[in-house]
C-alpha cells in the first residue's frame, strides 16, 4: 500500500509540473462537512445482532488543485485532513478497541485522516461531476463514551485509540463521487464551488465486535471553496 500511494504522489506531481506549462493550473481551498459511519460488507450487514452503527457528523479541510485538459475536462488531485468514524447506542455491555462500553452508554468513534483524492472532473455550462480514487491515512483515533441520565448527558470517558495495538490498517483505498456547480468570480480571474460528494473505503480497517468481521467507512458531505488560476489562460465565465 505504502508502494502504491508513493508512486500515485509522484505521478500526480510530474503531471502537475508537466501542465503547469502549457495548461490552466489553479490552486484553491475548500471546507466541508459530512455525515460519516461504516458498513459491514456482504452477508453480514443485514444480521440482526451486529451492533447499530449510527452517523455522526464530521469536518474537512483541504487544499485544491485543478489542472484543465480541456474546456470541459479537467485533472482535481487534492490534499485534505477528514474525519471519518461512527457511534453506538448500545443497552449492554460491549467491547469495542479493547475497551468496555458500560450498559446504556452511547460510543462515539473518531479517526483524523490525512486523505488525497485524486478526481476527474467533467465539466457541462457551470455544473459539474466528479469521480476518482481516494487513498488515505488514519494519524489516530479516538473514544468518547456519554451515559444519558434523564434529561442530563455526562461524559464518561475520552481515551485515544492505540491503532496499532488494535491492529487497525492505517492506510485506506476508497472511491469518491460527486456533483456540483462553479461560478466564476473577480472578471473569471477565479471560481467558488459547492459541491455534494460520497466517499466509500474499499480496505476493511477493523473489526466488528461479536462477529469479528471488518467493516468499511463511507461519508456523505458537502464541501464549498474556491480557487484561482496560478499558471495559462485565466478562467473565462461559461454561460
Amino acid at each position: 500500500m505504502k508502494t502504491l500511494l508513493k508512486t500515485t504522489t509522484l505521478a500526480l506531481l510530474l503531471a502537475v509540473a508537466f501542465n503547469i506549462q502549457a495548461q490552466t493550473f489553479s490552486l484553491g481551498l475548500k471546507v466541508g462537512g459530512q455525515m460519516a459511519n461504516v458498513k459491514a460488507p456482504g452477508i453480514f450487514e443485514d444480521l440482526s445482532f451486529l451492533p447499530d452503527f449510527q452517523a455522526i457528523a464530521t469536518p474537512n479541510i483541504g487544499v485544491v488543485s485543478e489542472i484543465n485538459l480541456h474546456p470541459n475536462f479537467s485533472i482535481q488531485p487534492e490534499l485534505s485532513w477528514t474525519q471519518k468514524g461512527f457511534q453506538l447506542q448500545e443497552n449492554f455491555d460491549v467491547n469495542l478497541f479493547n475497551m468496555p462500553i458500560p450498559l446504556g452508554a452511547t460510543a462515539i468513534t473518531k479517526f483524523n485522516y490525512l486523505e488525497m483524492p485524486l478526481l476527474a472532473k467533467a465539466k457541462f455550462g457551470n455544473f459539474y461531476v466528479l469521480a476518482g480514487p481516494t487513498f488515505g491515512y488514519a494519524l489516530n483515533g479516538n473514544l468518547q463514551t456519554r451515559a444519558d441520565l434523564f434529561i442530563t448527558e455526562i461524559d464518561l470517558s475520552n481515551t485515544d485509540i492505540n491503532l496499532d495495538k488494535v491492529g487497525y490498517e492505517r492506510w485506506e483505498v476508497g472511491g469518491m463521487a460527486g456533483a456540483g456547480v462553479s461560478i466564476p468570480v473577480f472578471n473569471g480571474g477565479g471560481q467558488i464551488f459547492l459541491d455534494a460528494r460520497y466517499s466509500h473505503g474499499f480496505t476493511q480497517p477493523y473489526d466488528i465486535p461479536i462477529v469479528h468481521e471488518k467493516v468499511l467507512h463511507k461519508n456523505f458531505g458537502i464541501n464549498v471553496g474556491f480557487t484561482v488560476p496560478l499558471a495559462g489562460q485565466k478562467a473565462t465565465p461559461r454561460a
